[in-house]
């Protein structure tokens, strides 16, 4: 939508090796509902994107959903939660799973999530899934 100036923008952070469909559908869906822009942080050994989020990436752009891409080597928890609350205009943060994270967490004593200033949406099938 060109001359769009979203005030909101849904952050959406994944590891490589555990992009699900359910992932990527929760936070365009939530960008669609809150007319929202979508950050999205990678974690990725190397440069190449996981093919699912490259279908994602190309999927927004068709649609004219405005997104930002950032690979890195190296995202824990606290990452996450600093880059959301330093950049105001993110309504929510979605994430696969909080025990997903905790795996590649350095400090596991420490909850950084709780110091999140906005809504943590995890998108992980329950327990009680037919999956």
């Amino acid at each position: 939508m060109p001359g769009r100036k979203p005030e909101r923008k849904v952050l959406l952070a994944v590891r490589e090796g555990h992009v699900e469909s359910r992932l990527l559908a929760s936070a365009r869906g939530l960008a669609e509902r809150m007319k929202a822009d979508v950050d999205i942080l990678v974690l990725a050994s190397g440069e190449t994107l996981p093919a699912e989020v490259d279908a994602f990436v190309r999927s927004l752009r068709d649609e004219g959903i405005a997104y930002s891409l950032s690979v890195k080597p190296d995202l824990r928890r606290r990452d996450i939660v600093q880059y959301a609350n330093t950049h105001e205009c993110i309504g929510a943060v979605v994430i696969d799973s909080l025990e997903g994270w905790e795996s590649v967490a350095a400090d596991r004593a420490s909850n950084p999530w709780t110091r999140l200033a906005c809504p943590l949406v995890t998108a992980a099938p329950g327990k009680n899934s037919n999956r």
